[in-house]
């Protein structure tokens, strides 16, 4: 058996092994020029390329706490072969992105005829329309895998993943890990054919697909055990494609002069998903743990951060509490036709909360933050040019309170914090060297998700109590805006999907359509769990106004996760509910049903 990557299970018995990460960091300012291999220095004088191998070693050199995860590694050619795995116009929704043009993973997406779903470790192709024809007519397995997401792009789809098996080592379990990324011909669905395969000695974080090009994250640990020599070595990111090995020279990795050290790998990918011709491009750097990214259709930003928990916490020599500090470390790499080019970094103050905090408009970054400290929480925006300098910054919002969902659009900004109530703010963006606070509201509850309806309303969606809540305001009066319409579910207890991820959100103005998988529970005394998808008409004369509930749990004393609503789709007249399990057609206008059809 050839063990491409292991990824330990983190168990009190192995939390004694040897050195592992990262005390100093360099203080002396020298630029590395790679002349053997002709890499160019970024612009950005903070950014700096390794020389050797011993100079990434004394970069990382120090000791890991026992807890730390550790990955293994024994790299030959053999680890890396590609395996195949088994396996007129419409009107129809799609996934529920930030931004126009870069489309984002899923685990479901449509074509307008056909449904694509990643339940489990199965992706299913699901003809779908006409919906009294509706069948699962293939499917693709992939054993041992988890986390699917799936991209489709005409005759081609992406499914991106990371594997798994078991293996003893040392009368240990462990996990042998493999990333990766599959792109299937289904140009006949009823027999997709693996056209292209990306192995990443990695665990792939996110991804983005513009135009032809997937773009993919991939971030490790850069200590692993040698099982030959029984010893801990640092092994540089690798990515395999199609059997071609690409391993990354140390005079290709990009570090940051800091008095913090970033000890993760984070490789960024392309893959043409079309042209099989075109080799991957790839752009390597030293960085902190990520997990939320924000891209542009010319620009990617990575929040990086240093370790575990997602947030650094930098102190001073001074023992103080109050000189401690909580900062982001930003990346910008430039994207053009699956070229990608590390530019520039820089930090603002505080954490992120997601991706939706993030902005490009105009030549601009804005990013909203919290920043924890020994007196409380305090958030901010912050404006940075393409050096990732800070050029605007609005400080002091809401102190005590921390931001629940924020959302971008042109020279605004609307922000929501939360304590004991919900103060809903209009931030004026048009100067960005001097963003200012035009407006807020402030009523009970919270919005996690905003969703523009049009220029002057924003549909929020969030909880008041136990219960979910849907809010509409008014920001045409930027200096007073107003909450026109509310709707609130009156149950024991309700919880949506689409409240911590926007995919989960359906909405189209034109149909004046939004519906939101919801959980919810009737009764104090026997529990009883339902799980289904709201359907709700919104307009802005009408509000909202509930149009029914496709129930796919009904009374039942435990919760069955598989019967979960996770996404909520239309073609034409009708509209179709996913979970892990079955995937129910119901007349669009009606929702009467028309057809379930089983996946497991």
């Amino acid at each position: 058996m050839v063990i491409t990557l292991y990824q330990v299970n983190v168990m009190a018995q192995i939390s004694s092994y040897k050195k592992a990460i990262i005390v100093a960091v360099p203080l002396v300012l020298i630029v590395f020029v790679a002349a053997a291999y002709s890499i160019s220095q970024p612009p950005d004088p903070n950014l700096k390329r390794f020389s050797s191998m011993d100079e990434i070693e004394a970069y990382l050199k120090g000791s890991a706490p026992s807890w730390w995860p550790v990955f293994y590694l024994n790299r030959n050619a053999d680890s890396f072969q590609a395996t195949i795995a088994e396996g007129g116009l419409k009107d129809y929704s799609t996934t529920n992105i930030q931004v126009a043009g870069v489309d984002e993973a899923d685990m479901v997406k449509s074509d307008g005829e056909y449904l694509y779903i990643a339940s489990g470790d199965t992706v299913y192709i699901v003809k779908a329309y006409p919906a009294e024809e509706a069948r699962v007519v293939s499917k693709i397995a992939l054993n041992n895998s988890y986390s699917l997401d799936i991209y489709i792009k005409g005759d081609r789809l992406v499914v991106i993943g990371n594997g798994y098996s078991v293996v003893a080592f040392r009368a240990y379990p462990i996990s042998v890990a493999n990333s990766f990324v599959r792109v299937y011909d289904i140009t006949d669905r009823s027999s997709p054919e693996l056209a292209r395969e990306l192995i990443v000695n990695g665990t792939i974080s996110g991804s983005r697909m513009i135009g032809d090009y997937v773009y993919i994250v991939s971030q490790e640990y850069p200590y692993v055990y040698d099982p030959d020599s029984q010893d801990y070595k640092i092994e540089l990111p690798a990515y395999v494609c199609n059997g071609t090995t690409k391993e990354t020279k140390p005079e290709e990795i990009y570090y940051i002069e800091s008095q913090e050290s970033y000890f993760w790998f984070m490789t960024v990918i392309s893959l043409n998903v079309i042209d099989d011709s075109i080799p991957p491009s790839d752009e390597t750097f030293l960085a902190g743990a990520s997990s939320t990214m924000y891209v542009s259709p010319e620009n990617m930003y990575l929040v990086a951060h240093r370790s575990y928990p997602v947030r650094i916490m930098i102190v001073s020599p001074s023992t103080n509490a109050e000189d401690w500090r909580e900062e982001t470390l930003v990346y910008r790499l430039s994207l053009k036709d699956g070229k990608i080019a590390l530019e520039a970094s820089g930090s603002v103050p505080g954490g992120i909360l997601n991706q939706y905090s993030m902005d490009e408009h105009n030549g601009y970054f804005r990013v909203a933050t919290t920043e924890w400290t020994s007196n409380g929480s305090k958030n901010a925006l912050y404006v940075m040019n393409m050096k990732m300098e800070i050029v605007g910054s609005l400080e002091g919002i809401a102190p005590g309170e921390r931001i629940y969902s924020a959302r971008f659009m042109g020279d605004r900004c609307y922000l929501v914090t939360f304590r004991q109530v919900d103060p809903f703010f209009v931030i004026d963006l048009s100067d960005p060297f001097r963003p200012s606070v035009l407006g807020y509201l402030k009523i009970p509850g919270y919005s996690s998700y905003m969703h523009p309806l049009d220029a002057n309303h924003i549909i929020g969606l969030g909880k008041e109590g136990d219960n979910l809540k849907l809010s509409l305001f008014n920001v045409e009066d930027v200096s007073a805006p107003k909450e026109v319409a509310k709707f609130g579910l009156d149950y024991v207890y309700s919880d949506s999907e689409a409240l911590y991820d926007p995919k989960a959100f359906l909405f189209n103005s034109g149909r004046q359509i939004l519906a939101i998988p919801v959980g919810w529970s009737e009764d104090y005394g026997a529990w009883k769990y339902f799980q289904g998808a709201f359907v709700f008409n919104v307009s802005i004369e009408g509000g909202f106004a509930l149009r029914g509930i496709i129930v796919h749990q009904s009374e039942m004393t435990q919760s069955y996760w598989s019967l979960t609503v996770r996404r909520i789709l239309y073609i034409e007249d009708a509209l179709y509910t996913v979970s892990d399990d079955q995937v129910r057609i119901s007349d669009f206008g009606t929702l009467d049903l028309i057809k379930t059809i089983a996946l497991q």
